[in-house]
């Protein structure tokens, strides 16, 4: 595969790492008697699984019980945090954009509020 190709994979699926492991976090800290977080929990760490066995394949290294596994997920995840923070900055230029958009529009007029005035 093309090098550039195969960095590009390397970073979404270590962002998707990421984020996945962001919200099995969540799910464990936001935990109350109601929730019932062991279903989403499952699902997310057998993506996490999945996503790792994905980056060894593309990685075209052997798979062995070493400690290859956690070099592969910790480099995966170091791309993912990388990339997430070249991407931050087009966010808050949009998020900041739209705020002013927001904050710049006429209020629309309701008529229950006119009734509310009237009286």
């Amino acid at each position: 595969m093309n090098d550039i190709l195969v960095d590009v994979l390397l970073s979404i699926f270590g962002g998707f790492i990421l984020t996945t492991i962001s919200l099995i976090i969540f799910q464990v800290v936001s935990y109350h008697p109601y929730s019932r977080p062991i279903v989403p929990i499952f699902f997310q760490s057998i993506s996490v699984f999945l996503g790792l066995v994905i980056i060894i394949l593309i990685d075209g290294k052997e798979i062995s019980l070493s400690s290859q596994w956690t070099s592969i997920l910790e480099s995966s995840l170091i791309l993912g945090i990388t990339d997430i923070m070249r991407i931050l900055p087009l966010f808050y230029v949009l998020m900041l954009y739209f705020l002013f958009r927001a904050s710049t529009r006429t209020p629309l007029e309701s008529p229950l509020l006119e009734l509310l005035e009237s009286e």
